[in-house]
C-alpha cells in the first residue's frame, strides 16, 4: 500500500538574534529532564502538575541586562501560550513556572541581569499539564529551546 503525498506542507521556522557574550548550558547539560510519572486523574486543565526543577547557567558574561526565553511549540488550545507541546494540535504537554512562580508563556521574556563573569544561576520549575479534563495516558517529550537575549 502505497501513501499519498500532499501537494503542499507548512514548516515552522524559528530563530533567535542576540548581542549576549554568555554561554548558556540548561539542565547541567543533559539532553532530557524527567519531570515525573502522574496519574491521569491528577489533572486539572490548564494547572502545572509537578515541579521539577530546570536548571539554567550564564558563564563567560559581560555585565548585562537581559532575558531569559524559551521557545517552543505551544498548544493551539491554550491561548496562553504556556503548555508547550511537540506539536501545536496537541492537547498534553509540559508547564514552566518562573523563579517567582508565576507560568511561563513560549517566547515570554523573563529578566535575568548578569553581573559576573562567574556563574549566573536561575532555576525554572518543569511540569506537565493538559487542556484536558483527562489526559490520555502515555509518554510525552517537548523540545525546546532556552537562550539568553540582550539588545
Amino acid at each position: 500500500m502505497m501513501a499519498n503525498a500532499a501537494p503542499s506542507a507548512d514548516v515552522t521556522l524559528e530563530g533567535i538574534i542576540t548581542n549576549t557574550t554568555c554561554d548558556v548550558s540548561v539542565n547541567n547539560g543533559l539532553a532530557t529532564l524527567n519531570v515525573g510519572v502522574y496519574k491521569a486523574s491528577s489533572f486539572t486543565p490548564n494547572t502545572q502538575q509537578g515541579s521539577v526543577a530546570l536548571p539554567v547557567e550564564l558563564t563567560n558574561c559581560a555585565d548585562e541586562t537581559g532575558a531569559l526565553i524559551i521557545q517552543g511549540q505551544s498548544a493551539s488550545s491554550d491561548p496562553s501560550k504556556q503548555l508547550f507541546t511537540a506539536a501545536t494540535g496537541d492537547t498534553v504537554g509540559f508547564m514552566i513556572k518562573d523563579a517567582n512562580d508565576v507560568q511561563v508563556a513560549e517566547s515570554q521574556n523573563v529578566a535575568l541581569d548578569v553581573t559576573s563573569a562567574d556563574t549566573n544561576s536561575y532555576s525554572f520549575n518543569v511540569g506537565m499539564g493538559t487542556t484536558d479534563a483527562t489526559p490520555a495516558a502515555g509518554s510525552y517529550s517537548v523540545p525546546v529551546t532556552v537562550a539568553y537575549i540582550v539588545n
